[in-house]
Order: C-alpha cells, then sequence, then structure tokens
C-alpha cells in the first residue's frame, strides 16, 4: 500500500515538473501542415535570460536597431539612440563601447548609427546613418577609412543618404541598404567606390491596378506612383557568401495570393538569397512560399494581416530564420524552405517581445534585439531543446550525406511530435538520395510532399523497368507470338471453311 502510494506520489510530482516546466514557456509552438493549418509542435527554442544595457552598467540602450556575432564570438549591438556600439564578449560582459574615433587629428563621433557588420579581421563596419557615411575601424578602434555619400551619374545629386544596413564580402564589396532605395543594394568597390544597384526586386505588378490605370487621365497618372520595386529592410551574409535580404512593403493582397498559389516567384517573396550577380537563388519548395505566418488575420485584430519581416539569419547548408515583428515570432526553414519550426510572440513576459528589430545567432543559441515601447531595448537569449537540436541536427547529417544518421535523427524526433510531416519528408529525402525510391515514395505520402513523391515515383519506375527489362521483353515477345499463331490458325480456318 505504502509502495503504491510512493509510486502515485513520485507520477504526481513528475506532471507537476513537467507542467510547470511548459508553463515557463510563454508562447506556442507550431508549424504547418500541407492543408496550412497551424499544428502543435514542441518548444524549439526556451527563453534562458534577459539582457539589458542597466544590468551591464552601461544605461539603459536607446531605441538600439541593430547586433551582430562576430566570428570570434563577440555580440556588437547598434545602439542608436545613445550613438554608439556596445561590444560584448561571450559571457555578456561589455568588452568596450565605441562611440568615437580620430580621423584628421580630430575626433569624431557616430550620429544615430543603425547597422554593424565585423569581418573575419574582427574590421567594424557602421552604418552612421545620421552622418550618411559607413565607418570602418580596425579591431582596435582606429580609423580605417570612410565612405561617404556616393557619387555616379545614376544617383540623383539632391539624393540623401541613409546607410541602414550592410554586409562586407570576402572580397572586400560593401553592399549597403540605404533609406528610400527601392533599386536594390547599393554595391562599392574594394576601394569604397560606388560600382551599381544590384539585386533590385522585381516588379509584382497588381493587373487590377494595371487595367484601371488604362482609363486615368494624363493628369491623374501625374498624381499617381509608378509600379517600382520595393524596398530592402535588412541584409546578412552566410558563409558561403550568398547575401539574404528581406522586405516589408508587399501587400497583404500579394501575400494572401502566393499563399493560396503557393507561389514560388520571388516578386511576392519578402525574403530573397542572391548570388553575386544578384540573381535571387532562393528555393521555394515547401507547402508554402517563406512569408512568415501563413495564416493570417487582415481586418479588426489587433495584429492583422501578413507579418512583417524584419531580419533574416543565415545557418549552415542554407538554413534560414527571420524575424516577424508584428508577432514576435522567429521562422526557420531548410534550404528548400521548409518549415523546421516556428517560436516566440509579443508580450511582456520572459521570450516575448514588444518591437523586435534585429536577431543573430552566439553558437546555438538565438539572441534577439528587443527595442520596446519605451525605446529601452533589451536582448533574449533562447537555448535550443533536445526537440530543437534533434530538427537541426537531422538536417546537418542529410547535408554532410549521412543519412541513416539523419534518418535516426527524424525518428526521434517522431517520439517528441508523431504528426511531423517534416519528419516524414526528412526520411523520404534520406531514402531518396539512398536511391531506395520505393521507402521514399512511402515517407513523401506521409508527409504530403507531392512533388518529392512524384520525383521518387518515376524513379522507382525507372528502376523497375530496367531490372525487369528482360522479362518485360520476353513476355511480349511471346504474346507476340502468340497472337500471330492465334491470327494464322484463325484464318486457315476460314479458308477450309
Amino acid at each position: 500500500m505504502k509502495l503504491r502510494k510512493y509510486l502515485i506520489c513520485t507520477v504526481l510530482i513528475s506532471v507537476l515538473l513537467t507542467t510547470t516546466a511548459f508553463a515557463e514557456i510563454p508562447y506556442s509552438s507550431y508549424t504547418y501542415d500541407y492543408w496550412g493549418n497551424p499544428v502543435p509542435a514542441p518548444a524549439p527554442y526556451v527563453p534562458t535570460r534577459i539582457v539589458e544595457g542597466t544590468t551591464l552598467g552601461i544605461g539603459a540602450f536607446n531605441n538600439a536597431n541593430d547586433l551582430f556575432v562576430s566570428p570570434a564570438g563577440k555580440i556588437y549591438v547598434a545602439d542608436t539612440g545613445n550613438n554608439r556600439i556596445v561590444v560584448l564578449n561571450d559571457q555578456w560582459e561589455v568588452e568596450r563601447i565605441v562611440d568615437s574615433f580620430v580621423m584628421n587629428g580630430e575626433e569624431q563621433t557616430f550620429n544615430a548609427p543603425q547597422g554593424v557588420f565585423i569581418t573575419d579581421a574582427e574590421h567594424l563596419y557602421v552604418a552612421d546613418t545620421g552622418n550618411g557615411r559607413v565607418v570602418e575601424l580596425d579591431e582596435d578602434g582606429n580609423l580605417v577609412r570612410v565612405i561617404g555619400k556616393p557619387v555616379n551619374e545614376i544617383i540623383p545629386e539632391n539624393f540623401e543618404y541613409k546607410p541602414t544596413a550592410l554586409v562586407v564580402d570576402r572580397a572586400q564589396r560593401l553592399y549597403v541598404v540605404a533609406t528610400g532605395v527601392n533599386q536594390g543594394l547599393m554595391e562599392f568597390d574594394s576601394e569604397g567606390n560606388f560600382r551599381t544597384y544590384m539585386g533590385a526586386p522585381r516588379v509584382s505588378v497588381n493587373m487590377y491596378q494595371y487595367f484601371i490605370r488604362l482609363f486615368y487621365t494624363e493628369e491623374m497618372l501625374d498624381r499617381t506612383t509608378d509600379f517600382v520595386p520595393t524596398e530592402y529592410n535588412n541584409i546578412r551574409m552566410d558563409e558561403d557568401g550568398f547575401i539574404y535580404v528581406t522586405t516589408s512593403t508587399i501587400s497583404v493582397y500579394a501575400i494572401q495570393g502566393a499563399i493560396s498559389g503557393r507561389s514560388t516567384d520571388d516578386r511576392v517573396s519578402p525574403v530573397r538569397k542572391l548570388n553575386p550577380t544578384g540573381k535571387d537563388i532562393l528555393r521555394r519548395r515547401g507547402y508554402f512560399p517563406p512569408v512568415g505566418d501563413v495564416q493570417f488575420f487582415s481586418r479588426g485584430y489587433a495584429e492583422g494581416g501578413q507579418s512583417l519581416l524584419v531580419d533574416v539569419c543565415a545557418d549552415k547548408y542554407g538554413i534560414y530564420s527571420v524575424l516577424d515583428n508584428k508577432r514576435g515570432r522567429i521562422f526557420t526553414y531548410d534550404g528548400d524552405s521548409n518549415i523546421l519550426f516556428i517560436f516566440g510572440g509579443k508580450g511582456n513576459r520572459l521570450g516575448t517581445f514588444n518591437n523586435p528589430v534585429a536577431f543573430d545567432k552566439v553558437g546555438e543559441n538565438f539572441i534577439v534585439l528587443d527595442k520596446s515601447v519605451s525605446g529601452q531595448g533589451q536582448i533574449t537569449v533562447f537555448e535550443p531543446t533536445d526537440y530543437g537540436r534533434l530538427v537541426l541536427q537531422a538536417v546537418y547529417y542529410h547535408n554532410e550525406g549521412k543519412y541513416d544518421e539523419a534518418t535516426a535523427c527524424w525518428e526521434e524526433v517522431l517520439k517528441y511530435n508523431a504528426n511531423s510531416e517534416l519528419a516524414y519528408i526528412g526520411m523520404g529525402k534520406a531514402a531518396l538520395d539512398q536511391d531506395e525510391f520505393y521507402t521514399a515514395m512511402k515517407y513523401f505520402r506521409l508527409g504530403n510532399k507531392r512533388d518529392y513523391y512524384s520525383k521518387a515515383f518515376k524513379l522507382y519506375r525507372k528502376e523497375v523497368l530496367s531490372r525487369y527489362f528482360g522479362v518485360i521483353v520476353a513476355v511480349i515477345l511471346i504474346l507476340s507470338v502468340g497472337l500471330y499463331i492465334r491470327a494464322k490458325r484463325k484464318g486457315r480456318r476460314e479458308v477450309v471453311a
């Protein structure tokens, strides 16, 4: 009897502890199935701490706009309102504050810097927005160069240059996102000279608007705006040198159309991946295009409308994540733009945000910069759960050609989430790459991955035909001979009759 009571108490305590652990996560994690329905999923990341300027002893962050993790693991924060760059080490201690530099013997300061980038040599590039320039400093804070307003015949003389985000590639080419520029990224060569606009998004024309304009008078046309490309709002670069950009100016109707039509058109995509020539090469093979939330209210709701993507974080093997400012969520996709997981939310508890504007990864952890309503920003640290690690490790193994290990990881994922279509798709891809086409068909059917199922079916059909080609030919010959002999005999009988 006592043993029974002990066991019951143990079970109750375990349940309570488990419930408490999940209750500490102030958001619901989910994915979307093939039909666009949100499907609950285990939390891939959990919040572990908040970092504020006051707790660091440097005063509150003021309208901070960007953060960047250097190759050495240091965290750089563009503290815009305080006109400074705060540098933290991997222990979340202040290493230094960069708020000035010496140029031509005189001290120069920043004016509302909004973007930062750090090279492999730990050179700091600052988008000094208010001063209309980009500043490069070495690892000791010494000035390397200042890249001012670009001068070129294709740039209007009255153009007000306000750089807000930037990256530098291995050839020391500089790519800048600037306010009011919708021709793409501003590209500068290694000497700091403006070369051209790169990666201009293609124009998405609303057919209704196009039709209506046919009936406008010249005066009415003068008062309307032309069809122009959308403006980028942020930029990141992955380890292979490809550039990811985001935009938040695509209309809700275009996004809804892309979702309902399962579009792969980059003109209605708020995230793009550009190669060195500026061409979008992002693969969009998921159930839906990578637009953030697939289901959303468009009217009569405080968070109505599509996701507002304001930053992108590139991982290895084509995995990337985007930050939704509207609902405070992070969406992580694999190289084919299948949703791996979704987490986060709006609120005032640990793990939720008021106005998230930037994020990055420190090792395996996500860090998110939240301006908050008052502008006193804070950084939230998220650590992966066992479930999150399994999902990512499965994708890593697959891209490394370790298909058996990838399948084992996906099988573990199914123990956490038996309804994970993603796991079946992953197992199907592993089987496909191992030429196990029939097995791949089975998994793709369970994962509702129709395009890959068709691919596996075609390969399986080809395999069967090649395997039994001799038998098939022999059967056809035997049947042909049989029919020929039968026809001959039938003809003879008719002659005799």
